[in-house]
């Protein structure tokens, strides 16, 4: 049986990875999961997560929603510090409580990414997420990245997802079926159609479990060499998207695995921890990155 302060970091913790997540959570609901009053739910989010204060876009008193541009900013380390925390705070004295939590969300704020303003377009993104939650097709234009002209799609959209701070669109093409990738700031014109659409369980399975973005446009694996020096980082968590250990090598290195993934979800990873990591396959990716390496260096 958890005691009293296991039970509150717990509850904290809950609350802090809805949030974050992007949901919209109810006070009531809460209680009722957790075992405890509405008021006390409404204590947690206003005393002990007070750090959030500035960042809701909806602040109660019946349900909480962080401002969709925040979102994303804590690592479930920092969750997991953060409620430990808040759980034991009343034990110190009002003036290190108050260190302790400048601490927390200073610490949070370095490791975070830059993410965009999508504020002035929180109409379309709430439109979007209102056509995915009514399983309703859509119809929009898009321009690509450095290109002036763009075109019109027509999508079954599935799910809005941030990546290092930028949201992606995801669904299935209406026209072929196919599985695409769109990024939600270079989306207009949207435009909700009549028809519905019944969502692929194996689809959303795949997009809740993996973490590349570039649906449609993906390698089955590229395997990566790590070298000794640099294999206990790669051990001690996931830093590839999609990783996945082959092996560890006699000499102390590893053979890893990213499946499902983007080259451009790799590459750029690769290229930052030169020279411990190596592309083994496809081995076209490898030279085409020297390439580009050596192309840089010369011109620079």
């Amino acid at each position: 049986m958890k005691n009293k302060n296991e039970r509150l970091a717990y509850r904290l913790g809950g609350i802090l990875e809805r949030l974050n997540a992007g949901e919209r959570i109810s006070v009531n609901d809460l209680a009722e999961t957790y075992g405890v009053t509405p008021r006390t739910i409404q204590r947690d989010i206003a005393e002990r997560l007070a750090f959030l204060e500035d960042k809701f876009l909806e602040k109660g008193p019946g349900y909480y929603r962080l401002d969709k541009a925040k979102l994303g900013h804590l690592c479930q380390a920092d969750i997991e510090r953060f409620s430990r925390f808040s759980s034991v705070q009343d034990m110190f004295p009002k003036i290190d409580q108050r260190f302790y939590q400048e601490q927390l969300i200073r610490s949070i704020q370095v490791k975070g990414f830059q993410y965009e303003d999508i504020k002035p377009r929180q109409r379309d993104f709430d439109r979007l997420q209102q056509a995915i939650e009514q399983h309703r097709r859509i119809e929009f234009h898009y321009t690509k990245a450095g290109q002036e002209d763009g075109k019109y799609y027509r999508l079954d959209p599935y799910r809005l997802l941030n990546k290092n701070g930028i949201w992606y669109l995801v669904g299935l093409s209406a026209d072929d079926g196919g599985e695409r990738t769109f990024c939600f700031s270079q989306i207009r014109a949207i435009n909700e159609k009549v028809e519905t659409f019944t969502p692929d369980e194996t689809l959303l399975a795949k997009i809740d479990n993996s973490d590349s973005i570039y649906y449609g446009n993906q390698l089955a694996e590229i395997v990566i060499r790590v070298t000794a020096h640099a294999a206990p980082y790669f051990l001690r968590r996931s830093l590839l998207p999609n990783q996945e250990l082959i092996r560890k090598l006699d000499d102390g290195g590893l053979l890893l695995a990213c499946k499902n993934v983007n080259e451009m979800e790799v590459v750029p990873i690769v290229q930052y921890w030169i020279p411990h990591l190596s592309i083994i396959s496809p081995a076209d990716i490898q030279d085409k990155m020297l390439a580009r390496l050596k192309r840089y260096l010369e011109n620079n």
